[in-house]
């Protein structure tokens, strides 16, 4: 091949479009500090440990997640699924990082986990939180 060829031969030729950007959005969740459970597994050990007023604030923010929190239907079949928090939904992690704060208060050792990534297979969605069977490399606690 010539050397005029060579350098003339993609001229005129379209390139093509660029990929959409993919976007991120950050995850959170609030789970035992070994256990894979997350903290309304616990809800029923904080109102034993806590004093009543500390027990009728987590009696006040259980009945306002049963009013504004969606939950999967039982024929989905969830069994080993973990639930993150979108970032986006403030009032509903605002929520339960005040009930993660009780939960400490009660001796029960929760820590928020934050990832920028889909923190595993997506089994069920909505717009304020994701149900995923975990990754292998789940992200760690926050420090």
């Amino acid at each position: 091949m010539s050397r005029r060829k060579r350098y003339t031969r993609n001229l005129g030729r379209k390139l093509p479009e660029p990929l959409p950007v993919r976007t991120t959005k950050e995850w959170v969740r609030f789970s035992h500090e070994t256990e894979p459970y997350g903290v309304f597994s616990y809800v029923s050990e904080l109102c034993e440990a806590l004093g009543w007023k500390e027990r009728a604030e987590v009696e006040e923010i259980m009945a306002w997640f049963n009013e504004h929190l969606d939950a999967p239907n039982d024929d989905i079949g969830l069994d080993n699924e973990r639930f993150w928090f979108c970032v986006e939904a403030t009032e509903h992690v605002d929520k339960t990082r005040r009930l993660a704060q009780l939960a400490k208060q009660a001796n029960v050792p929760i820590v928020e986990f934050r990832t920028k990534r889909i923190p595993g297979k997506v089994k069920w969605q909505d717009p304020e939180q994701v149900a995923v069977i975990t990754y292998r490399d789940s992200p760690g606690p926050r420090h």
